[in-house]
């Protein structure tokens, strides 16, 4: 009788931890679907085509399916574009975009920003094509983020247009961030977490070329907080604190995308050395990189 007894006390001790565990999961989810409704949805608006016969330019695609890659390893999930039912222009008649994306974001809990992807025009004889990027809050209607990148002196090449992608993702998200849109669930960042003082050191760099790397780093580079010269004993050598929240591995990755871009990478002119919270980015000082406001 006494072990009978014993065993109905541990059988409803049990039951009771079982449900108290249900319980939680279920304050757990209902948690994580709170924070669900806080984030703000990002939607890549696809290239429309003006009339039935006309395709979209196989650039301006490339380039829209790799900016959803790059804000996808930030840690921003676009809604896919094909659910939106946005319809095709016909008979050259304007489709009411904007009508279209208010009813989504009425579906949606949080704010709808909508990315329009665009390619401009060099004012040169021989044009080179510059991507840009631009986010509107359809709630609103105003213009919240607008970048570009360098021009891409070849369109064809898979690493130039995946830099330049990366650096329209990485300047859109911290131009977001700082106008307080709320752009991921996760408490911690997939490219970082906590604040760094990274010694970087920049060599075969003269002054012009620094200042735009580095004014790069600061407008464009998720995590930056601050910037300090330790010291620069000759022209093309100079040393930073650069204090970012953003891992090594994330700098590493971002410098070495932005060499892509620079025209001096993944060519042997350039390496970017990691290790610890030290980086090095070493470049040929016979390889200008391509910047006009340096005549690269």
């Amino acid at each position: 009788m006494a072990m009978h007894a014993l065993l109905k006390l541990a059988i409803g001790a049990l039951r009771h931890i079982v449900v108290s565990v249900v319980i939680a999961g279920g304050l757990v989810n209902l948690s994580a679907l709170a924070d669900q409704g806080d984030i703000d949805n990002v939607v890549i608006l696809p290239t429309q085509q003006m009339d039935i016969g006309d395709t979209t330019d196989p650039l301006q695609k490339r380039l829209e399916f790799a900016i959803g890659e790059a804000m996808m390893d930030l840690g921003i999930l676009p809604l896919a574009p094909d659910f939106l039912s946005i319809p095709s222009v016909e008979s050259g008649q304007q489709t009411d975009i904007p009508s279209v994306l208010r009813t989504v974001a009425a579906q949606h809990t949080g704010r709808l920003l909508a990315v329009e992807i665009d390619l401009l025009s060099t004012a040169k004889q021989e044009p080179y094509l510059i991507p840009t990027a631009s986010v509107i809050d359809i709630g609103t209607g105003r213009l919240v983020a607008r970048t570009s990148t360098l021009p891409l002196l070849e369109p064809d090449d898979r690493l130039e247009i995946s830099a330049s992608a990366a650096a329209l993702a990485r300047a859109l998200a911290r131009q977001l961030e700082q106008n307080g849109y709320v752009m991921s669930a996760a408490a911690r960042k997939p490219w970082g977490g906590r604040a760094t003082d990274y010694r970087v050191a920049l060599e075969g760099f003269d002054l012009c070329e620094r200042r735009e790397l580095l004014t790069t780093m600061e407008k464009e580079f998720p995590g930056f907080l601050s910037l300090e010269l330790v010291k620069a004993p000759n022209p093309t050598f100079a040393v930073y604190v650069y204090r970012s929240t953003a891992t090594g591995q994330r700098l590493q990755k971002w410098l070495e995308q932005l060499m892509v871009s620079y025209r001096i990478a993944p060519y042997t002119s350039s390496r970017v050395l990691a290790k610890d919270s030290s980086i090095r980015v070493q470049k040929d000082r016979s390889h200008k990189i391509y910047s006009p406001l340096c005549d690269g």
